[in-house]
């Protein structure tokens, strides 16, 4: 009988270590003033990205008109944190985000001197958090994208909107029927969780 506590204690002590590992990994985000490396950039780009692979994570950087972009992917979340910079280099605004879909909890935003003007709450108004659509697409078997994919094939997408001026969470995702696949898209109360719309679509990958 000690035996067997001891082991569940132990279980239960590897599955906090590595939620408490995942969600240190996660949470990195602070309002600090940060700076985009541009001469590393420039020198080590290809075709304007810049892509660091490791086991555990993803950091993708690349350049557009208004300035650069870094985002980092840990290998076993559904979220990213994200990063754009002014043509400065300096940071222009920080979050995180789903890997397909809307920026969730708080953002960050500066302006080219690095002053901090804004702090965003993105979650304002859903009482349904993105840690309970989480859940929600693991109970129903929804498979939520990990880590970076190479944009190609299919990926489950959740994003915020609206609906007749209510706060809602769109997912859209693929199932299998009779060797057939349909995209589904969902849409959920903000408020509630509760499913206020079912679509679905034939789906073709060609």
């Amino acid at each position: 009988m000690r035996k067997l506590l001891i082991f569940i204690w132990l279980s239960i002590f590897m599955q906090c270590q590595t939620q408490n590992i995942e969600e240190s990994t996660f949470l990195q985000l602070n309002n600090k003033v940060e700076k985009f490396d541009v001469l590393t950039f420039q020198k080590l780009k290809k075709n304007n990205n810049y892509l660091i692979k490791t086991e555990d994570s993803t950091v993708k950087s690349f350049s557009y008109k208004n300035g650069f972009v870094e985002y980092f992917y840990p290998q076993n979340l559904y979220f990213n944190l994200g990063k754009n910079f002014h043509k400065n280099g300096i940071i222009k605004d920080k979050g995180i985000s789903f890997n397909e879909g809307s920026a969730i909890g708080i953002w960050y935003h500066y302006n080219e001197e690095g002053k901090l003007i804004k702090k965003e709450d993105t979650d304002s108004g859903y009482l349904f958090k993105p840690r309970d659509v989480v859940k929600y697409c693991e109970k129903n078997n929804i498979g939520l994208s990990k880590g970076y994919h190479e944009r190609d094939g299919y990926q489950t997408s959740v994003y915020k909107n609206e609906l007749d001026g209510k706060k809602v969470w769109k997912i859209s995702y693929l199932i299998s029927l009779n060797k057939q696949e349909k995209e589904v898209k969902l849409t959920l109360d903000g408020q509630t969780g509760k499913v206020i719309k079912r679509e679905e679509f034939p789906y073709d990958s060609y």
